[in-house]
């Protein structure tokens, strides 16, 4: 399925438009998000990491759990584009997602849509699908992750964060998880990206959409023990169980991923780590700014790895190796010898 290129233009004018949006609210709200835990941090150097020992079996747990996350996560992308009418396969379409997950460190996560939705064209699939299918599960991991974090932590999970964007934030999300508006979303792609329907062309219906909402809860409970690993690797004595460990990263996942302009929830979710871990476990200020710092190397080493992963197997997918065929699809391109 071959695109015309100037469908491309239209697309950027888009994408820029969105991008100055987002640049423009930068400041007003990472101000807003650091107004309320900032302090905490001043108490980091004063807690002297009393009581902590370095245990690098345990850490390594921790950022293999977290790399099963995001592979996990890959995956349910992958079946969801394809039950969408996406036709790479489910390795490299995970390995798709995984690629552009680190568009989210640019100010307003829309390089990770933008990311996304480029290289799938590039192979000849539909952008407007792998649009739609990401908005869906990105807010089905956003609505499981809010639901997992009041279910194990009640009000403390998103205590200081402002009950109306909250409310707004959840009906938007909710409606995102409708078909309905998935199929709008997919047309509207369609326009945009001057892309037409084949007729082999799948639209997301409900039983996608199911496959999004579990495949998120059983995705989260491997964050939750990877941080509970990382908490294990570093604490003495750690006396923060398994379900307080999923409440803490969930919630504080969620509040990250919702501050659409910090580049992956950058001190924002560093913020409600501290916050949590202070107002549901006995961890003090000082330290828990400390385990927040270490919750971002951690997350950041797991993501360069499986990036690391995916990259290679992408270009084993476009590359065929000596004595090897040509995938499906790469043959029409090979052209005659």
């Amino acid at each position: 399925m071959n695109r015309d290129r100037a469908g491309a233009t239209p697309g950027r004018r888009w994408v820029a438009l969105g991008t100055a949006v987002f640049l423009l609210s930068a400041l007003a709200a990472v101000g807003l998000a650091l107004s309320g835990s900032w302090a905490a941090w001043e108490d980091l150097q004063a807690s002297g990491l009393s009581g902590w020992r370095v245990r690098p079996l345990w850490l390594a747990a921790a950022v293999g759990y977290e790399v099963a996350a995001l592979w996990a996560s890959g995956v349910v992308w992958a079946w969801m584009f394809r039950a969408a009418g996406g036709r790479a396969g489910v390795p490299e379409a995970a390995a798709m997602w995984l690629g552009s997950n680190l568009g989210r460190y640019i100010p307003g996560k829309i390089w990770q849509v933008t990311g996304l939705v480029a290289y799938v064209r590039g192979r000849g699939d539909s952008g407007a699908t792998a649009l739609a299918t990401l908005i869906a599960f990105q807010a089905a991991i956003v609505v499981t992750g809010v639901a997992l974090a009041l279910a194990v932590l009640g009000a403390r999970a998103f205590e200081g964060v402002g009950r109306w964007p909250l409310i707004a934030g959840g009906l938007a999300l909710a409606a995102a998880l409708t078909p309905p508006v998935l199929r709008f979303v997919v047309r509207l792609g369609r326009r945009v990206l001057r892309e037409t329907r084949e007729q082999d062309d799948a639209e997301p219906d409900g039983k996608m959409l199911c496959r999004a909402v579990v495949g998120s809860l059983l995705i989260w409970p491997l964050h939750g023990l990877g941080f509970l690993a990382l908490l294990e690797g570093l604490v003495l004595e750690n006396a923060v169980g398994f379900a307080a460990a999923l409440g803490v990263f969930t919630g504080s996942y969620v509040v990250g991923y919702l501050a659409l302009v910090a580049p992956g929830g950058l001190v924002v979710r560093e913020g409600a780590i501290v916050g949590l871990l202070t107002a549901v476990t006995a961890v003090p200020a000082g330290p828990a700014a400390a385990l927040a710092l270490a919750a971002r190397l951690w997350t950041t080493a797991a993501e360069l790895m499986s990036f690391g992963l995916a990259l290679a197997l992408l270009r084993s997918a476009r590359v065929p190796r000596d004595g090897g065929s040509l995938k499906s699809g790469d043959a029409a391109d090979a052209g005659p010898a």
